[in-house]
């Protein structure tokens, strides 16, 4: 499974002190980013800009993490906290200013070099708005089924955005020797001005059906939702 799923300058005035940035280097790219993992993760960090410490990624279970700023040239690396290597890369276009990074896990886990595949996502609320429902199918099974009654047909990697109610039923099936069974099953539910990214992943049990899924709920732009979610 492989689909590709395809940035400052500050003039601050502090103590009446005005501090002006350098100017970015030739080639630099800016863009604000989150970061997911299906799988719980730690010790990540990122270099925001060149001369600049390591940062740390704060990486959220069943969320997006906070949003980052990066300026600087294409890929961005991602490093282990304790030796500094490169665990993932990410090489997000320059029309992308505000990325969703997904780092799934390589299995089996190699020895060395990059530990984790990385997609880049287009999060800005131009590609999705507020009360929509997006699906990443990363399961490896053909899915469909019904969203709100209604048919749906997915396929694999991205697929389209679906405008939602606030309360919305979905169920998903796959077919094996000619007999329909049940992967996955679930309500969504939005507050004002959030939006949904369904991920779907194989199933955790080897020979079973039903996948494995996050559901990330926020809201774009960095407006809050009715939950308190930006």
């Amino acid at each position: 499974m492989a689909h590709a799923l395809r940035y400052l300058i500050l003039a601050l005035c502090c103590c009446g002190v005005l501090l002006v940035a350098e100017p970015a280097p030739a080639g630099s790219q800016a863009v604000r980013f989150t970061v997911f993992s299906p799988r719980a993760v730690n010790g990540l960090t990122f270099t925001p800009r060149s001369g600049q410490a390591p940062k740390h990624l704060v990486l959220y279970p069943t969320a997006r993490s906070p949003r980052y700023d990066y300026l600087g040239s294409m890929p961005l690396r991602i490093t282990d906290a304790q030796n500094n290597t490169v665990v993932a890369e990410a090489t997000v276009p320059r029309e992308i200013t505000s990325a969703l990074l997904l780092l799934v896990p390589l299995e089996p886990a190699p020895a060395a070099g990059l530990r984790y595949q990385t997609y880049v996502l287009d999060d800005t609320a131009a590609r999705q708005t507020a009360g929509t429902l997006a699906i990443i199918n990363f399961s490896g099974l053909e899915l469909a089924g019904t969203l709100d009654g209604k048919p749906l047909l997915l396929t694999a990697g991205l697929n389209a955005a679906t405008p939602l109610g606030r309360s919305t039923a979905l169920t998903l099936r796959t077919t094996v020797k000619n007999r329909p069974h049940q992967a996955y099953a679930g309500n969504v539910e939005l507050g004002k001005n959030e939006r949904a990214l369904l991920l779907l992943l194989p199933p955790f049990y080897r020979g079973s059906l039903e996948v494995q899924s996050r559901l990330l709920i926020d809201a774009p732009g960095g407006v809050r939702g009715a939950g308190g979610r930006p």
